[in-house]
C-alpha cells in the first residue's frame, strides 16, 4: 500500500437529479468512474466505503440503487454530500423492493437499517442535539417574548436568498418535502393534529433527514421506543414501524397540537425556541437552524453540546431557507 494523503482513494458520488420523489431516486444514478491507476481499488474506510458496500450488496439482491464508483480521494465526510445520496439510496431500495424477487423483507429490512444508521451517525456529527443549557459550559438565557422578535422574522422571511452555491442542495431538501408519499404521510398527520403538513415535513427534514424509518422526537429508529430525550415514546407503540402514529405523538408531547397560531412568525419563533435561543441572545447571529443556507447566515455553531465555534459553518438547509424555498417553487402560499 502506497503511504500518502495523495495515494488514497474514496469512494465518491455524483448525483443527477431529474425531477423529485422516489421515482427520481432511482433515475438518479451515481457516475462510474474508474480510475486505472495503482490504487484504484484502495477504499478509505468510512460513510461513504460502508454506503459503497451497501450499494453492491442492494445490486446482488436486485435491487435498484444508485450506482456508486470509486475516484481519486475527492470525497470528504460532508454532511451536505452525505445526506442526500443515503436518502435517495434509501428511496431507491423502498420504490424497488416490490420488483426485486430475489430479495427477502428480512434483507431489504437490514439494508435500510443499516443505511439509516449511517445517516443517523452523520446527522448526530453534524448537528449535536438540540441547544439545552446545561453543564458546567452552558449559560441559561431567557427567550425573547414573541412581541418583541415577531417583526425581526417576517424581515428576514422577506429579505430571504438562498446561497448560490447552496441552492441545488435545497432543491434536494424541497423534492423530499413534496415526494408523492412522504406529503401523503406528512398530510395524515397534520388531519390528526392540524399542524400543517409543510411544518411537519420540515420538523422532519431537521430532526431526521426525511428518513422514514426514525422517530419525529429524536431521529431513534422507529423499529422501537425511543431511546433518547424523550425516552420511551410512544406510549404505547402499537403497531410498530408505524411512522405517521409516531410522528403524531411527538408532535403532541410537545403540545403543537394544542397551537392554533401557524403563521409565520409564530411558525419561525417556534422553530427557534425548539433548538434554542444562545444563537441569537448570546453570541448575536442568526440561528443556523432557520437560516443556514441563505444570505443571513455564515458562520457560527454548536459543534458539541455547549461548544460554540465561532468559524464553524453549518451544512444543513435551516428550516426558515426551507419554507422560503417552498414558496418560491410555488408549492405553498405565503405564511400569513
Amino acid at each position: 500500500m502506497t503511504t500518502g494523503d495523495d495515494s488514497m482513494k474514496r469512494v465518491t458520488l455524483t448525483r443527477r437529479q431529474f425531477g423529485t420523489g422516489v421515482a427520481a431516486a432511482l433515475a438518479m444514478p451515481y457516475v462510474l468512474r474508474f480510475n486505472t491507476t495503482e490504487a484504484t481499488a484502495q477504499i478509505v474506510r468510512g460513510t461513504w466505503s460502508q454506503l459503497y458496500s451497501l450499494s453492491e450488496e442492494a445490486q446482488r439482491l436486485g435491487l435498484s440503487v444508485p450506482r456508486m464508483g470509486l475516484a481519486p480521494a475527492a470525497a470528504e465526510e460532508d454532511f451536505t454530500e452525505l445526506q442526500p445520496a443515503i436518502v435517495d439510496f434509501m428511496d431507491a431500495i423502498t420504490a424497488s423492493a416490490p420488483d426485486a424477487p430475489g430479495a427477502t423483507s428480512v434483507e431489504i429490512d437490514g439494508l435500510l437499517d443499516r443505511a439509516s444508521e449511517l445517516l443517523r451517525t452523520s446527522r448526530n456529527a453534524e448537528r449535536p442535539p438540540r441547544d439545552i443549557p446545561e453543564g458546567p459550559q452552558a449559560a441559561a438565557v431567557t427567550p425573547p417574548k414573541f412581541e418583541d422578535v415577531a417583526d425581526d422574522y417576517r424581515r428576514l422571511f422577506e429579505t430571504c436568498q438562498i446561497r448560490s452555491e447552496n441552492r441545488s442542495t435545497v432543491q434536494w431538501y424541497v423534492s423530499k418535502i413534496v415526494d408523492a408519499a412522504r406529503r401523503k404521510s406528512y398530510e395524515q398527520v397534520f388531519e390528526e393534529t392540524c399542524v400543517p403538513w409543510y411544518a411537519v415535513a420540515i420538523i422532519h427534514g431537521m430532526e431526521c433527514s426525511f428518513d422514514m424509518t426514525s422517530h419525529l422526537h429524536n431521529g431513534d429508529p422507529l423499529k422501537a421506543k425511543t431511546v433518547q430525550v424523550p425516552k420511551g415514546r410512544p406510549n404505547p407503540w402499537l403497531p410498530p414501524s408505524d411512522w405517521v402514529s409516531s410522528a403524531v405523538d411527538a408532535l403532541r408531547y410537545d403540545k403543537l397540537h394544542e397551537q392554533a397560531d401557524w403563521s409565520l412568525p409564530r411558525m419561525l419563533y417556534r422553530w427557534e425556541g425548539y433548538n434554542g435561543w444562545r444563537s441569537r441572545l448570546l453570541y448575536k447571529i442568526n440561528t443556523p437552524y432557520l437560516w443556514s443556507f441563505s444570505n443571513h447566515y455564515s458562520k457560527g455553531k454548536f459543534v458539541r453540546d455547549n461548544v460554540w465555534d465561532p468559524n464553524a459553518v453549518s451544512k444543513q438547509c435551516g428550516a426558515a431557507v426551507m419554507l422560503r424555498a417552498l414558496v418560491e417553487a410555488g408549492h405553498i402560499a405565503p405564511p400569513a
